[in-house]
């Protein structure tokens, strides 16, 4: 297994980002327990919450030995999550949406890494892509069902993805040093055909369910997942509620 002062800065960065996102989409998750539209669903995004967390924690300790410090106590601008997984997503519609738009660019991002150089990565994948499985057909049946519902439901549907489409096309902005994670053999595909797989399979599904919208420009101003969203520093605060009791405790 591949240690952090093993890593290349590419190859570091790569991580880091995927790392940042698993860490906070689970998050924004979690911060809908108790608050779904029903029992179920409650579980389910409970369960689901707690699965990016665990591959966030995974995927940290790559980075770091200090994974509960280096998660929670980094300043901002070191965290290098993508705009998509910042965002609160208030409404059930588009905690849904950006639920399947995530876990489809999920799939294909835990793929780039499936034949990594690294065993220990090797071996994270195939736990991840297990449960990814589950993520992706709560996400396809729910938004499959809204769909088949009525206009009313497409409606909203069609105003989620209006609003995050363009946040969730900048998922696929490369990291810096990208072209290093590849010739380090820790991932295998880069993010324009990662991309391009990712556009036409949202696509296929859109139009399938009747709910086909114009594809849209990345969100500007990402400047490379090195800015934070306006939403970021609250939710950073409410992530360390808990370790800033005693920042020096082992929890």
């Amino acid at each position: 297994m591949t240690t952090s002062d093993q890593l290349s800065p590419g190859s570091r960065e790569w991580l880091l980002a995927f790392a940042d996102d698993e860490h906070m989409i689970g998050s924004r998750h979690a911060a809908w327990i108790g608050l779904g539209p029903f029992l179920e669903e409650d579980l389910a995004f409970c369960s689901i919450a707690q699965d990016e967390l665990g591959h966030a924690i995974r995927l940290y300790e790559f980075i770091t030995d200090e994974v509960d410090r280096f998660a929670l106590l980094r300043e901002p601008a070191e965290y290098r999550s993508a705009w998509l997984t910042e965002l609160p997503c208030d409404h059930w519609d588009q905690a849904l949406t950006r639920h399947w738009l995530y876990d489809q660019a999920e799939q294909l991002r835990w793929g780039a890494l499936s034949r990594s150089s690294d065993d220990g990565l090797q071996a994270l994948v195939a736990r991840a892509e297990r449960e990814e499985a589950f993520h992706r057909q709560h996400a396809e049946l729910f938004l499959s069902r809204i769909a088949a519902g009525g206009e009313e439901g497409r409606a909203r549907i069609r105003s989620a993805l209006e609003f995050l489409l363009p946040y969730a096309v900048a998922i696929w902005e490369p990291v810096a040093g990208e072209s290093e994670a590849l010739s380090d053999g820790l991932i295998t595909t880069g993010s324009d055909s990662l991309a391009q797989q990712w556009e036409d399979s949202i696509k296929t599904s859109l139009e399938g369910w009747d709910l086909s919208t114009s594809w849209p420009q990345p969100i500007s101003g990402q400047d490379n997942r090195h800015a934070r969203t306006p939403e970021f520093p609250a939710l950073l605060a409410s992530l360390q509620e808990v370790i800033t009791i005693d920042s020096a405790a082992i929890w």
